[in-house]
């Protein structure tokens, strides 16, 4: 199994001053930017027949920012194996939400 990884060329972020108009230089503009937030152009991590994850830097109308994930995996086969695999899932995704949001230790 193999994960590509095939992200757009971006720099560092340019925040807008006072021009609610203005795009970061990460923005993806046209279609993907609206409702009052920019979005980033999505990376797409793939393991060819198993599973596709795809990542979009997002700012919100608020300022804050975010990082949107959608996930799709490929479940084992039969009812009870399926559902036995959303749980390991649920639980894996679990353990890595926690440790992306927990603070990180600064290093002296």
């Amino acid at each position: 199994m193999s994960i590509r990884i095939r992200p757009r060329p971006a720099t560092s972020p340019t925040w807008p001053a006072t021009d609610d108009h203005l795009h970061p230089d990460w923005c993806a503009r046209g279609h993907a930017c609206g409702l009052g937030e920019h979005r980033a152009q999505p990376v797409t991590l793939r393991v060819p027949g198993r599973g596709v994850v795809v990542l979009t830097r997002v700012l919100a109308a608020d300022g804050s920012q975010h990082a949107e994930i959608r996930t799709r995996i490929s479940l084992a086969a039969g009812d009870t194996n399926a559902r036995v695999h959303l749980m390991r899932i649920v639980t894996e995704f679990d353990a890595a939400l926690r440790r992306m949001v927990r603070p990180q230790r600064r290093t002296p």
